[in-house]
């Protein structure tokens, strides 16, 4: 028993969805007591000098007031308070007043349902007693269920993800409370939750999750540019990337070489802006549950990409309704979210994005253009039964831009249009075997026209229309055999059409046609329509030989139909080992060969190319070794080392790679590469003090990256020797601060120059040439980001307001150089060199409000 004395009176916000919110002037007025928590209301009820004393086995934390007071200051409106729960009021000590249990013919049944074997609550468990819904469990696992009628019961429980084992028989009597505590079994055994795969990061986003590195509080409070939970993949070992755009670079492969699915589904081009360095994904942040990001040595059902995996999960709809508004510098969302019919069998979710790039560019300086996206996720789901759900799900996004260099020197404009939709089916057969199936089909249209005129340089133009279509049926199985064997298997057919419309002419001045294997006059014409059709199957089995180790081995085979290439098959072995070295220590092992196949929407026809190019082929091998400390802190220590066979050729814009038109620059080159090697060590630590809400991580990498081409060996142009990164999060009452941090070295370089000489009849020209490929380097990268947030509780649910800076000191790091040929009073030419930075420094100020 516990005796409130005081509580000082609640403030209550009212606020409306608009760029700056404003606090009412009735701040200080009356508090409102509809859904809020029951206890705040006793408690200011103690503070007007009404004495109350109550357990908190009677008065639990979830309990709320239902409906509004009419005279809050009251003992009726207390009653009418206690009314919902079976509750009353009795004379206690003195004057004061005692909560009690009311006297009833029924009885009360104080639910737990737990993990079997664990100490882990299920939320969101549903509840049922003859049919008929009784609630669901909170985010401990809890239900209290009031005014239950006695007698023998048999509990039915539902819950994602579980399966009840066991009849829920209990004998309930007249004025009883019974404590119940109910076991569920995780669908998959212990093996299959246990992760083989080294270079595997979890970004968590549920709270009631296990994570390993971020949970999903924390990822929405990093500071990432464009408001985009993708990025914070970034602050992870062995990500290289220079802040401008949401395609990294993982472990020193080109950024087209992730994996990216959203709810098991593979997204083509998933990126806003897609032309202009992808600034965000298509997929709001709202919509994210969790994503699983792999760096080497992922399992085969991960195919056709060699340097990644990033795996989206959707998320899940809560027990009650939600809503979520957001406004920020860099977008405008609204999120909405519950369930529906007969025991909140189905499910839905809306979200809605609009960015707002177009409006700052609009205010700061309207000649940069108007860059301006959308997006909207839809889904809906129904459960057919407590072992099988089926959901109908839709991607939009649409993208209008028209952008443009101050000094007109390039401009360019397009409207890309992604629509994607898919059902799919998750089935657990039985306690040991379950299936995903998912139809889809995928509409991207791609249009872009720009111009380039760069006076004494060079000048052009580019019609560009692309169109890509897909059909895809993917299904998985997996079968848990016994606690020692899990066996995983799979297939993936697609149909695929593109169609290609381009047309550009490039016009190169001298003496710039003379370096990089430049013409004076580059003329496109390009019409083709591919068709053809992509087949993968796979297969793996793990297998728990003792107690401390588990091997997984798996084989998967892929083919495409729409390639010239004389090898449009492949065959990828791959092998994982996991072996825990005492309590606290663990070593993982990971060995296979991964493919990737280009895209019948990868033809790279702005470069002149007209057909396909066989699979480019990967040799991961990957030791980790990770150990807890008494202290909690976790260190890892991880090498890798990645081979590249069978490269296709890749074009680079050397001087200054974020332009608008790569293809119609003078410093374009095409690199063909034999091979390339991709080696390094990574050392993260990891520490968390749950007392203080505190959370840091320490990371260092050194790697290398080179191509072997007939220029010899060549540094890739994103290879970082030494990389540290760091982050820290710390949470206070209401607050939250955070902030995080990369230092590397600088990106190779290539420099331009330009002389005059003196020919035998007197006149003088100028020469071009250039230094040798990447055989320079940028200054060192330095910057740091930083967030601080600020809850309130509102008369309706709960706001958020927070201030976002990127490169907080405004540090200058070069990226690239532009040039431009100047001529004085007399004639005479000489070149100069400006030097273009990443990102400069970016405040941001955002509210969010969900109810």
């Amino acid at each position: 028993m516990f005796y409130t004395a005081k509580m000082s009176l609640r403030l209550r916000l009212s606020a409306s969805f608009v760029l700056i919110f404003v606090c009412h002037s009735s701040l200080a007025a009356e508090p409102l007591w509809q859904d809020q928590p029951l206890r705040d209301y006793i408690a200011w009820l103690t503070s007007q000098d009404i004495a109350i004393i109550y357990s908190s086995d009677l008065v639990r934390p979830e309990y709320k007031v239902t409906t509004e007071p009419v005279n809050p200051n009251s003992v009726a409106a207390l009653r009418e308070a206690l009314q919902p729960y079976r509750l009353s009021l009795a004379q206690g000590p003195g004057d004061s007043l005692l909560i009690v249990r009311q006297q009833t013919a029924s009885g009360h049944i104080d639910l737990t349902v737990m993990e079997a074997g664990t100490t882990f609550g299920i939320a969101d468990v549903r509840v049922f007693v003859g049919g008929k819904l009784l609630g669901v469990t909170d985010g401990n696992g809890k239900l209290a269920i009031s005014d239950q009628e006695p007698g023998t019961l048999e509990l039915l429980v539902a819950a994602s993800g579980y399966i009840d084992i066991a009849p829920n028989i209990i004998e309930l009597t007249t004025g009883q409370t019974l404590p119940v505590r109910i076991d569920l079994q995780p669908l998959q055994q212990a093996l299959p939750e246990i992760v083989v795969t080294s270079s595997l990061y979890s970004l968590r986003y549920d709270p009631a999750g296990s994570h390993t590195f971020l949970d999903r509080d924390l990822t929405t409070k990093l500071p990432d540019v464009g408001d985009d939970a993708v990025r914070s993949i970034d602050r992870l070992p062995g990500v290289a990337n220079g802040g401008v755009s949401t395609r990294s670079h993982v472990r020193g492969g080109v950024n087209n070489e992730q994996l990216f699915l959203f709810d098991g589904l593979r997204l083509y081009e998933p990126y806003h802006l897609k032309d202009f360095h992808a600034l965000s994904t298509i997929v709001d942040q709202n919509a994210i549950a969790d994503i699983n990001f792999y760096s080497a040595g992922y399992q085969v059902p991960y195919g056709d990409r060699m340097s990644g995996v990033v795996d989206i999960s959707l998320r899940e709809p809560t027990s009650e309704t939600v809503t979520e508004l957001g406004l920020s510098f860099f977008s405008a969302s609204v999120l909405s979210m519950g369930r529906f019919g007969n025991s909140d069998r189905g499910d839905w979710l809306v979200t809605g994005r609009r960015g707002n790039l177009d409006l700052i560019v609009d205010v700061v300086n309207s000649d940069y253009g108007a860059p301006r996206y959308e997006d909207t996720v839809l889904h809906v789901g129904w459960e057919l039964s407590d072992r099988s759900y089926i959901s109908a799900n839709a991607l939009l996004s649409y993208d209008k831009i028209s952008v443009a260099e101050l000094d007109d020197s390039e401009q360019a404009s397009a409207k890309y249009r992604n629509r994607i939709f898919w059902f799919k089916v998750d089935t657990a057969w039985n306690q040991n075997l379950s299936s995903s199936t998912i139809l889809s089909a995928t509409v991207i249209d791609n249009d872009r026209v720009g111009a380039v005129d760069v006076p004494d340089m060079s000048f052009g133009n580019v019609t560009d229309n692309r169109n890509f279509n897909s059909a895809t049926l993917k299904q998985d199985w997996q079968w848990s055999a016994s606690g020692k064997w899990l066996f995983g298997s799979g297939f993936d057919i697609k149909r695929l059409e593109a169609e290609y419309e381009y047309d550009s002419t490039l016009n190169i001045l001298p003496p710039f046609d003379q370096i990089l294997d430049n013409q004076p006059l580059l003329v496109r014409s390009i019409r083709t329509a591919p068709r053809g059709a992509q087949y993968a199957v796979y297969l793996s089995g793990r297998w728990r030989p003792f107690a401390d180790l588990i091997l997984d081995a798996g084989i998967r085979w892929d083919q495409q139909t729409y390639t010239t290439a004389s090898d449009d098959s492949q065959t990828s072995p791959r092998f994982n080992v996991l072996y825990n070295w005492g309590e606290r220590t663990e070593l993982r092992l990971g060995f296979g060969m991964f493919y990737q196949a280009q895209e019948i929407n990868e033809l790279q026809v702005a470069d002149g190319v007209t057909t396909f190019f066989a699979a480019q082929r990967a040799q991961h091998a990957v030791a980790s070794l990770s150990h807890k400390l008494t202290s909690g802190i976790d260190v890892r220590v991880e090498l890798y080392k990645k081979r590249y066979r069978q490269l296709m050729p890749r074009y680079e814009n050397v001087f200054d790679p974020l332009v608008l038109i790569p293809e119609l620059q003078i410093d374009r080159v095409r690199i063909d590469a034999e091979a390339a090697v991709s080696k390094g060590v990574e050392f993260m630590v990891t520490g968390e003090n749950n007392a203080e809400s505190l959370l840091w991580w320490l990371s260092y990498t050194w790697a290398v990256i080179e191509d072997s081409t007939e220029e010899g060996t060549v540094k890739r142009s994103w290879d970082q020797s030494h990389t540290v990164k760091a982050g820290i999060n710390w949470d206070w009452n209401k607050w939250s601060f955070s902030a995080a941090g990369s230092v590397h070295t600088g990106w190779p370089k290539t420099e331009l120059m330009v002389e005059t000489i003196s020919n035998p009849d007197g006149s003088s020209e100028l020469v071009a040439a250039t230094t040798p490929r990447n055989a320079l380097r940028h200054s060192v990268f330095h910057s740091i980001d930083a967030r601080a947030s600020r809850r309130f509780d509102v008369s309706r649910g709960e706001l958020t307001v927070f201030l976002e800076i990127t490169n907080l000191y405004n540090r200058q790091n070069p990226c690239c150089t532009k040039y431009r040929l100047q001529t004085d009073s007399g004639g005479n030419q000489s070149l100069t060199a400006n030097q273009g930075n990443w990102l400069p420094i970016i405040p941001s100020l955002g509210v969010s409000w969900r109810f």
